[in-house]
């Protein structure tokens, strides 16, 4: 019988509140640059560790987000708790000035998104799973996160599908190895508020068409099936 090798964990997609982008082509130092951060302010430690600086932080009403930053390839993420700075249009624009971001988004109010922006604009946002949201047609990333979740059926919870989609395009996968290990990690304090979404930044029919210099929308290259 024919053996399958094992599909890294990805666990912590499926539980908890955090927002995570991924950015191609630059370094983690810029993404925490662009982010509005100071990369020599971070420190490097574990989850675990970068948890109790975020709920410590909470506890005394400095803190809005927790930022964690790594590389992946070509690709540098932002693992971001207690804060949605990764969900907005400000820095998601940032981000995806002259390249191309993912972000994906589960909420403590339920909402779960994922999105893809390039070159400072929304090329597609929705709710997986959500019908209501799915962007009009051309829409490459809703088809290949909803084919991941029928493909997956229950045995992959919350975003974990929608994390597969962006590993296979990307070529790596954020694992929960790497998410739990050693990060360069900063807190962003009162000087940096976290401001609300402006309308059409993301949820129910918050797409912003986009054209590829080719007249259609959409990636370059479409998702993997």
């Amino acid at each position: 019988m024919r053996e399958f090798p094992t599909r890294p964990s990805c666990d912590w997609a499926g539980a908890g509140t955090w927002c995570v982008t991924f950015t191609r082509g630059v370094t983690p130092d810029e993404v925490l640059a662009r982010y509005g951060a100071v990369p020599h302010h971070a420190r490097v430690m574990p989850k675990r560790e970068a948890d109790n600086l975020g709920a410590d932080s909470y506890r005394t009403g400095t803190a809005k987000s927790v930022l964690r930053v790594g590389a992946l390839g070509d690709w540098s993420f932002c693992h971001e708790t207690w804060g949605v700075l990764g969900a907005m249009p400000g820095p998601l624009s940032a981000l995806s000035r002259d390249t191309e971001t993912f972000t994906v988004d589960l909420g403590g109010d339920g909402m779960n998104t994922f999105g893809h922006w390039r070159g400072g604009r929304c090329t597609e946002v929705f709710e997986p799973g959500e019908p209501a949201t799915r962007p009009l047609p051309p829409h490459p990333w809703w088809d290949a996160v909803q084919e991941q979740r029928e493909a997956a059926g229950s045995g992959e919870p919350g975003l974990v599908p929608a994390v597969r989609v962006i590993g296979d395009y990307i070529g790596a996968i954020l694992d929960d190895d790497t998410v739990d290990g050693p990060l360069s990690t900063l807190l962003l304090g009162e000087d940096h508020p976290v401001r609300p979404p402006s309308p059409g930044g993301r949820g129910r029919g918050a797409v912003v068409p986009l054209t590829n210099g080719t007249g259609s929308a959409g990636p370059r290259s479409a998702p993997p099936a």
